[in-house]
């Protein structure tokens, strides 16, 4: 039943009764008239009791379905209540850094992202990625990539984007849970940034094949949702591309 239906019933409800009360004390109406009235009036309440239990029900089902999806996001994203929870005040936004605005925010794969490589078989995966600052000329960043199925923990990475003031110039410093730490540099040209590995450093037993080079091209795109799409070279395969994710964004 809609909204107005319900005032209508209610608003039905209440003239029966005046209707009654002005009965009651006319002398003019006769006592049939009034027990019609008395009917009517009662099966108007009938009708509100049964209406405040469907009300009572629906509460209780949207509160079922919260507790449930808050379940959900703490089991799929642990890191996002955390995130999410911090109450301290946002510092201003350093102006250097302003031509990269638009990147800041926490977001999340929408849908799960795509990756291949001639070397190992096609995969998914869901990516929290959270892009941060506190007033230095600086971007902070932390991509977490999980599995679309078990929500195992996959690939990590984190570090810091800088803009050399005056200019587009983008410095991106990376570190990797693969072993690799790697420094990529380009430039940001309006809501679209693209970089390529300048230096690349890694751990002594790190799996092979190397990595060799990196590119990444990040964009905002019409919808609002913000694109990264990353292509390497091994030391047995030339330049391919990796991985491909759209983000959706669930805080500033």
């Amino acid at each position: 039943m809609s909204i107005n239906e319900v005032i209508m019933s209610a608003s039905g409800a209440c003239k029966l009764i005046d209707s009654l009360h002005s009965y009651c004390f006319s002398s003019r109406q006769s006592k049939s008239q009034v027990c019609c009235l008395r009917e009517q009036v009662e099966k108007k309440n009938g009708e509100l009791k049964l209406l405040r239990q469907r009300v009572s029900r629906s509460d209780s089902q949207v509160r079922k379905l919260k507790e449930k999806l808050d379940e959900m996001k703490r089991n799929s994203f642990p890191y996002l209540n955390s995130l999410i929870s911090q109450d301290c005040e946002t510092p201003q936004l350093n102006p250097v850094m302003e031509p990269l605005s638009w990147m800041l925010g926490t977001w999340l794969s929408d849908p799960p992202g795509d990756g291949t490589f001639p070397t190992m078989k096609p995969f998914q995966y869901l990516e929290e990625v959270h892009i941060s600052h506190v007033g230095q000329p600086m971007l902070n960043f932390s991509f977490n990539a999980f599995h679309p199925d078990t929500r195992k923990p996959m690939h990590r990475e984190c570090g810091f984007i800088r803009l050399k003031p005056d200019t587009n110039k983008v410095a991106f410093i990376s570190a990797q849970n693969t072993g690799l730490v790697e420094v990529e540099e380009g430039e940001v040209n309006g809501q679209e940034l693209s970089i390529a590995s300048h230096s690349i450093a890694r751990i002594s037993f790190a799996k092979k094949p190397h990595v060799e080079q990196i590119t990444r091209k990040f964009r905002l795109n019409s919808d609002g949702k913000l694109e990264q799409t990353v292509s390497m070279a091994t030391t047995t395969q030339p330049m391919t591309q990796h991985l491909h994710i759209t983000y959706k964004k669930v805080t500033p």
